[in-house]
Parts: structure tokens; sequence; C-alpha cells
């Protein structure tokens, strides 16, 4: 691997959205729910490993695990008592409960409650998550099509190896619109100047977001 240049970019991109993790982490410092964005930071860092060792079929599940912790980190922060419930091992994480088209943190009303211009592209976001957390899925239930695609043998392959930094993208862009949606009107303006380029980056071009921060900055 570390002969293929494009091989060694796309890990050293994918290390750096810890970074980014980082920012959201300090922005939200104060809050319960920052113990699980902590907990699926570790999980990026276990997928990453497994990754770079060629344990393929565990950087996938390490990585839905992380996607899933993420975003439920979103849904807690609305929900103290399910966090409370789940920290003391009385609650399960629900990936249907996440999604929920009614009361999940893509939900028309979830979204108004915190950010409403950013309701117009919930439907997307929400479809993207969906889509992307399945695919992930069929590694952690080891659907046939994973043993076609994954090498026998613990080696370098390519094409797993571009498809997992894939979805890691993939999954930052979605990370960070429900990040931007549910804080992005809460957090102080020097927890906002830290994310700002995290939040251009991945979804700079939502007016949503240029309207919000333009309001921010402007106060």
């Amino acid at each position: 691997m570390l002969a293929d240049q494009e091989a060694v970019e796309a890990l050293t991109k994918s290390q750096n959205y810890l970074l980014d993790y980082d920012r959201m982490k300090s922005a939200i410092t104060n809050r319960p729910e920052v113990s699980v964005l902590s907990a699926a930071v570790k999980e990026y860092q276990f997928a990453l490993f497994a990754l770079a060792a060629g344990q393929y079929r565990h950087a996938f599940v390490g990585l839905r695990l992380f996607f899933e912790l993420m975003l439920v980190t979103i849904q807690f922060s609305a929900r103290e008592i399910d966090y409370r419930m789940w920290e003391s091992g009385t609650k399960d994480i629900n990936w249907s409960a996440l999604k929920d088209s009614q009361t999940g943190i893509f939900s028309a009303g979830f979204i108004n409650a915190f950010n409403p211009q950013f309701s117009e592209s919930s439907k997307q976001y929400s479809a993207i998550a969906e889509a992307v957390y399945r695919e992930c899925s069929e590694f952690v239930h080891g659907n046939a099509v994973t043993h076609l695609s994954l090498p026998a043998e613990i080696v370098f392959d390519r094409n797993a190896y571009f498809a997992w930094h894939q979805k890691s993208e993939t999954m930052r862009v979605v990370i960070t619109f429900a990040f931007a949606a549910r804080y992005m009107n809460y957090i102080e303006v020097g927890a906002m100047e830290a994310m700002e380029p995290v939040i251009l980056d991945a979804i700079g071009h939502l007016p949503a977001v240029q309207a919000v921060l333009s309001k921010t900055f402007e106060e």
C-alpha cells in the first residue's frame, strides 16, 4: 500500500477527519452527549486501524458503529432521558428510530425545532445516511456479496480499501449536516469559528449554511 500514493493520500484524508470530529467534540464539550461522540471517534480510530491492517470486514463494521454513534449523539441531545437510559444499559441504540420519518433526527419536526433553514435538505441527507448505513450493514450481516468482494487472505485490496474511504467521506458529510442542523444556532461564536471550515468544506453549498454563518458573525 505504501507504494500506492493515491492510497496513502486517501488514508491521510480519512485520518484528518478526526480533526473535524475533535472540533465537533469541543463545540459540545459541556453537554452530556459528548461522551457518545467520544466513543464514536474511538470506533473510527479502530476502523482505520483495521483498514490499514487489511481487515476489511472489521473496518466496515467499525465504520458503521462509528456512524451510528455519531448520529445518536444528535438524537440524545434532544432526548436526554434516552441518553441516560442508554448510559445505564437499559436502552439500546435503534437505527430505525434514528431515521424515523416522523421523529428521527432528519425528520421535519426535529430539524424545525433547532434550525428550520435546514429542513429543505433533510430528506436528501436522510436518504444518503440510509444508503451508506445499509451498505456497511452488509458486512455486519455477512451478506453473500461481501464474501465475494473481500479478499480471502489478509492482503491489500484496492477496491475494498477505496470503498471504505468513500463511505467514510459520505458519512462525514451526513454527520456534518446533522451536527450543523442541530447545534449551529446554539454553540458559542468561538466554537462556530472552529467549526466553520469543516461545515463549509462538507456542506458549504447549502443556502442554509451560508445564511446561518452570516447571521452568526454579524451579531
